[in-house]
């Protein structure tokens, strides 16, 4: 028996082909043995792991980046405020989804900017998103604490333009890996999503196999029925993606909310 650790699985691929080829009813051309590897099932879990990991946290692929130091002429090509998002990421990663960088001050860099801060202990401050339009007219005011950012193609900018130098790290979540030999590559995602990938993956089976009355039957399953669908969720009746609750939601469900109000002309 394999036994499921937090935020760590001891399942592979291999472990949900025959689940796959069941939701398919056990066709014969649902098979690892295909010569076009693009027609396995092990191909379609992969797909499916790409497209969700891509759209929902998974503790399983979550991580924190170093600390890295940002100032003056510290950037790209001697940049105040431009730096490569590689430089916030373990070597080697991409990531998918990630929280806003935060940003340690000394004391008296807090107080600086009227912050009230502890007079003995470096304080963190989490950046707020700007899109690269609203940021502009910060990039270029030299000499602040850059409490804004921005991310542009394999760039962030932050705003204002660091006057001094300050350590920053990304919480992220990380592309989701896979092996050379695809069926033994782990899956990175918690147990309750396990159907939904595989049905994900059958969806993506089907259509290769010109099923198509099949893929409209799985993608319901997944995306709640047209009414569902068509309404944004309005009406009808949803499908398991939407019935899911992602473990963030679990862990706050007991937690008070705190609710910032802000506004913005962007």
């Amino acid at each position: 028996m394999s036994f499921q650790s937090p935020a760590n699985t001891p399942h592979v691929i291999n472990d949900f082909i025959n689940k796959v080829a069941a939701i398919l009813q056990n066709r014969q051309d649902v098979s690892e043995a295909a010569t076009n590897p693009e027609m396995r099932p092990s191909a379609w879990l992969r797909d499916s792991l790409r497209e969700l990991t891509a759209n929902y946290p998974f503790p399983e692929l979550q991580k924190v980046g170093p600390l890295f130091t940002i100032g003056p002429g510290l950037g790209w090509q001697g940049s105040n405020y431009m730096y490569q998002v590689s430089k916030f990421l373990a070597p080697g990663d991409d990531m998918t989804i990630m929280e806003d960088p935060v940003i340690f001050l000394t004391p008296t860099q807090a107080i600086s900017v009227g912050l009230v801060a502890n007079a003995n202990n470096i304080s963190a401050y989490s950046m707020d998103y700007l899109t690269p339009k609203a940021i502009q007219t910060l990039l270029f005011q030299p000499g602040g604490v850059p409490f804004k950012y921005t991310r542009y193609g394999d760039m962030f900018w932050f705003g204002s333009q660091p006057g001094a130098k300050y350590n920053v790290y990304v919480p992220y979540q990380v592309r989701h890996p896979f092996t050379d030999k695809l069926p033994q590559s782990p899956v990175k995602i918690p147990a309750d999503w396990f159907d939904i990938m595989c049905y994900a993956a059958a969806e993506r089976g089907a259509i290769a196999l010109r099923w198509n009355d099949q893929a409209t039957f799985i993608h319901n399953i997944l995306y709640g029925d047209p009414d569902y669908q068509q309404s944004g969720g309005e009406s009808g009746r949803p499908g398991l993606i939407a019935a899911r609750i992602l473990q963030p939601e679990r862990d706050k469900r007991l937690s008070a909310v705190q609710i910032m109000v802000g506004a913005s002309r962007y």
